[in-house]
């Protein structure tokens, strides 16, 4: 479901905390936001909102003396375009509406984020893209997220409060999961414990894994997702035995099996992970939904810097007629995509 209203807001910060290494937990309070879902994301403003906008000019210059650009804006490195993040999190009080949003430092923009204190002022503007479908009273939603793609799964499982539903969460090692681990729960392989406290709040239970097994589960989060699976049931569709589909070599993805309707994944993180994710589901008949990271200048589809291919249900009908894929962009189009319609 496309959100139906948007705009630019001037937020201010109520927290900014650090969960982890390099990964913080930015709270802005702002007195009104239009309704939001999970799976939605912001453009956030990465600079000071005091800060002169430049203005297009003439300078005069000649090769025996140097250039003077005559603005320390032009000299000082800074984030002209707004990053997209997910939301978190979003609560509604009182006074107004408060908005999560995690963040790992990795660039300028972000770093300027992390030094942001109470009190400071961040423009935003959104709500942008599209939302997660919630699966029906009788499913199990599985949740995936593997590094930044995590924040969107939080804010999922405050929507599936009371449902059944498991989380799968992995990074490189622990020192980089931004979720708060319950320390008498250790975690036991990839079978689901309640020791994240951010899911284990709304009745979820999770499996934590580490690239280098420096907390829980040894390897992709990936793998512990198949050995989940196949332990519950939910092997490879027309075999004995639950095992990786073998790599096609047609361009499109493989076509999913009949469909499962007792289960849904959800899923959000490097490309890498989410294109195993959504083999994983194929291969088992099992409904996924992904939210697809891509790089957005603007977030309205202006810029058309974040497009991606999917299937055309119609090869008949335009764009592209005559082909059986086109390019969507992931920001007004998604970021959600179901998993057996990209073309990675």
């Amino acid at each position: 479901m496309m959100g139906t209203a948007r705009g630019q807001f001037l937020s201010t910060v109520q927290a900014n905390v650090p969960l982890c290494r390099d990964h913080y937990r930015l709270v802005l309070s702002v007195a009104e936001f239009p309704p939001t879902e999970p799976g939605q994301f912001v453009q956030v403003s990465c600079r000071d909102m005091d800060e002169p906008e430049l203005v297009e000019r003439e300078l005069e210059w000649s090769t025996d003396r140097p250039l003077d650009l005559g603005e320390e804006t032009l000299l000082t490195p800074g984030a002209m375009l707004r990053r997209p993040f997910s939301l978190a999190g979003r609560r509604d009080l009182a006074g107004g509406v408060e908005l999560d949003v995690i963040h790992r430092v990795v660039g300028i923009g972000t770093d300027w984020l992390s030094r942001l204190s109470p009190g400071d002022q961040v423009g935003v503007l959104g709500p942008l893209g599209n939302t997660f479908p919630l699966p029906h009273d009788d499913a199990t939603a599985i949740l995936v997220g593997g590094g930044v793609g995590i924040p969107p799964m939080l804010y999922l499982a405050e929507k599936l409060a009371g449902k059944r539903a498991v989380a799968f969460c992995g990074a490189l090692t622990r020192d980089l999961l931004p979720l708060t681990i319950v320390e008498d729960v250790p975690p036991k392989g990839a079978d689901p414990t309640p020791s994240i406290k951010e899911f284990t709040r709304h009745g979820i239970s999770s499996v934590i894994t580490t690239d280098d097994g420096s907390y829980g589960f040894r390897g992709f989060v990936t793998q512990a997702l198949e050995q989940y699976l196949e332990g519950s049931g939910f092997g490879v569709q027309g075999s004995g035995k639950a095992k990786a589909p073998a790599p096609s070599s047609s361009s499109l993805n493989p076509e999913p099996r009949t469909p499962n309707p007792a289960i849904v994944i959800y899923t959000c993180g490097p490309e890498p992970m989410m294109k195993r994710v959504a083999d994983i589901a194929a291969a088992r008949g099992i409904e996924c939904q992904i939210a697809v990271e891509r790089a957005m200048a603007c977030g309205m589809g202006t810029c058309q810097s974040c497009c991606i291919r999917v299937k055309k249900p119609d090869p008949s009908q335009p764009p592209l007629v005559g082909r059986d894929w086109c390019y969507r962009l992931a920001c007004t189009d998604g970021p959600v995509f179901r998993g057996r319609d990209l073309l990675w």
